[in-house]
């Protein structure tokens, strides 16, 4: 029991050696809405076996919780997703991308906005699995 327990404080402790990185690579702001509270390295699936900056992002609060809840509240807030999507950051769109189709299930905006997006083969597969 304690060895797990151990593995993931090294793991956890691993994705938050990260930060320094993609604080500097999205300029200290959440990589999906922009905002600059609270801001947290969070993973993206699918990971690795070893923490990387391809495989995460700088998120704020509000953007983890919509990303990790499994509900949806304030889908006016998510109207950043329509920029987000074409972030040029392969972790942040990938999030967004995802996020925005939970919300193109309630809302016409996201809908469109996802009809207006391309992916190529390789982005699509990123996207599609979780």
């Amino acid at each position: 029991m304690a060895r797990g327990r151990d593995a993931h404080q090294a793991r956890l402790g691993a994705v938050a050696a990260l930060g320094k990185n993609l604080s500097r690579r999205a300029s200290s702001r959440c990589e999906l809405c922009e905002g600059d509270e609270d801001l947290r390295v969070m993973e993206v699936p699918p990971v690795d076996e070893d923490p990387d900056e391809d495989a995460a992002i700088l998120a704020c609060r509000l953007c983890r919780e919509d990303i990790d809840s499994k509900k949806l509240y304030d889908l006016a807030r998510l109207r950043f997703l329509e920029t987000a999507m074409w972030s040029e950051t392969a972790p942040a769109q990938v999030a967004a991308v995802r996020l925005l189709r939970r919300v193109a299930e309630r809302e016409d905006w996201a809908r469109e906005a996802l009809d207006g997006l391309w992916l190529d083969e390789d982005m699509q597969a990123r996207v599609d699995a979780t």
